[in-house]
């Protein structure tokens, strides 16, 4: 049994469920293909315009999709946890390219082969192809309908919506857990970090977060609070 079966072998129990429903019609040639890579925060592993030639799989850590197109600007735009497959939506729409360029938040461990190997098993596998068709999906859409609200949301309720979004992404066994800084606010909401600084600041207070530092706690108890905040301008928090 090679290292990167291991690792995944090894993984809580939703996420061992996903991948291995996600290789379920993989070949041995194609697990045996994946390094193991162990990465410090702060490395960046793909560029963006640089030749899509790898596939990575995110199964410890975090990870930023960072925006370079504007002069001396860094935007990260989204952040990844478990599970995710890098490099498979361009090679899903043909793209030679990388779109997106991809940074280490926090020390993470990955698994990494050649697109070309790894095509040569996806593009024929339904339940895999299946699979991303309906991430990338949702991912678009979700985008779509983020930007359409940051619009109309005035700075504090940008704030409350990442929150609530973060608890429903992330959140196992009814409770969240996540570091995110004043910078990652700033950029992610699109307000000032001293809005960041004072929202945060009243939302403890109030009892709908817990920090330790920038890592942010959120209950279910919690969840529900902000959500409360959220009702009078959303209609889709309606009963």
């Amino acid at each position: 049994m090679n290292e990167a079966v291991r690792l995944i072998q090894k993984l809580d129990r939703e996420h061992r469920i996903y991948l291995e429903t996600y290789f379920a019609g993989a070949p041995f040639w194609l697990m045996d293909a994946f390094q193991v890579l162990r990465m410090p925060k702060n490395r960046t592993f793909i560029t963006e315009g640089e030749p899509a030639e790898d596939i990575y799989i995110l199964l410890q850590g975090a990870v930023v999709a960072e925006e370079h197109r504007v002069k001396d600007m860094t935007y990260g735009f989204i952040r990844f946890h478990p599970i995710e497959v890098f490099g498979v939506m361009e090679l899903m729409l043909e793209m030679e390219e990388y779109r997106t360029t991809l940074v280490t938040t926090e020390e993470s461990i990955l698994l990494k082969t050649s697109r070309k190997m790894f095509g040569k098993w996806f593009e024929h596998d339904f339940c895999a192809y299946r699979m991303e068709c309906k991430k990338v999906g949702s991912y678009l859409l979700e985008q779509a309908r983020k930007e359409r609200l940051y619009v109309l949301l005035q700075g504090v309720e940008r704030i409350y919506l990442v929150l609530y979004k973060m608890y429903q992404s992330y959140a196992r066994k009814g409770q969240c857990s996540l570091y995110m800084s004043r910078k990652d606010f700033t950029e992610t909401a699109g307000v000032s970090e001293r809005t960041v600084t004072r929202t945060l600041k009243m939302l403890e207070e109030k009892g709908c977060i817990t920090r330790e530092g920038w890592k942010i706690r959120i209950t279910e108890e919690q969840y529900r609070k902000i959500r409360k905040l959220l009702e009078d301008k959303l209609y889709e928090f309606e009963e």
